[in-house]
Formats: structure tokens, C-alpha cells, sequence
């Protein structure tokens, strides 16, 4: 398994990589497929990512496997975190997302590893992120990678406002 920092060279696989994770993810049964295609549409497009990579507040990183098939990537972006955060010295983690034949393997908790163990060499005290509230799996899996709650904030997911609750993680002990 190679992690390594994804650049504007690595846009247009992280674009159709995005699309696909994210129809795996949210769509049927958990969204309609056509609310899954507006989000893509707006918010995962090649230019929008390109601009993403482009931005010095974010790093991202590519997952793949030994042959180079990508399978999963994680965006880390530096901004303020929320107020009820414990801890102010703290990266959001944006995004992760691995291909659906790939959980259950050990890979989820290798990127997120890979993501903290990062955000301690950066300096960072914390990292934080959003999680859908009706995402079970992924709840289960931060609970077991030891991210508490602190809080949730509205998400526009196409047309529609989610509600994702926010989890913490200390990463300098």
C-alpha cells in the first residue's frame, strides 16, 4: 500500500475517484441517486479540484495500491475550528474516502493513521472533521479510531441540508 501527496498532476483521477466513492457512499438506499449527481456536479468537478489542490491550506493524499490503482484519498485543509473544539491548534480532516471494495480491509484505518500521524509532525495538537449523522459505518469507525463528539453543524449536500456531527481526535500524546 503506497499513500503519497496527490497533485494537480493527480486532478482528473481524483475527480472520477471522488464520483465514484461518493455514489458508493451516499447514494442508494441512503440518497436519491439524482441528489448524489447535483453534489457531484458542483462541488467534485475537475476544476473545482484542481482548484482544491492548488490551495496552500490543503494536502491531500492519494491511497493505491502496489500497481498504482488508486483506491481512497484523504484532503486535510488548515482553517479555524469550530468554537466548541477543544482544541485550537487543529487540522480538519475534509475528506477520506476509499473504494467500496476496499473497506473492511484495514486501509480506512491506514489512511486516517497516515492523516494524524501527519497533522502531530505538522505541529497540530488535534484534528477534527465532519461525518454524516446517518452514516453509520463510518461513525462506528471513528468511535474504534477514538474521535469524540463535540458538536455538529448543517451540511449542503445538493439540494439538501444533512446534518454532520463533528468529531475530535487528540494527535500530540
Amino acid at each position: 500500500m503506497l499513500i503519497r501527496p496527490a497533485t494537480i498532476a493527480d486532478a482528473t483521477l481524483l475527480t472520477d475517484l471522488s464520483a465514484i466513492t461518493m455514489r458508493e457512499a451516499f447514494g442508494p438506499p441512503h440518497n436519491p441517486a439524482d441528489l448524489v449527481d447535483e453534489y457531484i456536479q458542483t462541488a467534485l468537478t475537475q476544476s473545482r479540484l484542481e482548484a482544491e489542490l492548488a490551495d496552500l491550506r490543503a494536502t491531500f493524499f492519494l491511497m493505491e495500491l502496489p500497481d498504482g490503482t488508486p483506491i481512497g484519498y484523504a484532503k486535510l485543509y488548515r482553517h479555524a475550528p469550530p468554537r466548541r473544539m477543544k482544541h485550537r491548534n487543529a487540522i480538519e480532516i475534509q475528506r477520506i474516502y476509499l473504494l467500496q471494495s476496499q473497506i473492511g480491509q484495514g486501509q480506512g484505518r491506514t489512511l486516517i493513521t497516515h492523516c494524524t500521524d501527519w497533522a502531530k509532525a505538522q505541529g497540530y495538537q488535534a484534528v477534527w472533521l465532519g461525518v454524516w449523522e446517518r452514516n453509520e459505518r463510518a461513525l462506528a469507525f471513528y468511535k474504534k479510531m477514538n474521535f469524540e463528539p463535540f458538536g455538529f453543524h448543517y451540511f449542503q449536500f445538493g439540494s439538501e441540508r444533512q446534518r454532520d456531527l463533528w468529531l475530535q481526535k487528540q494527535v500530540d500524546i
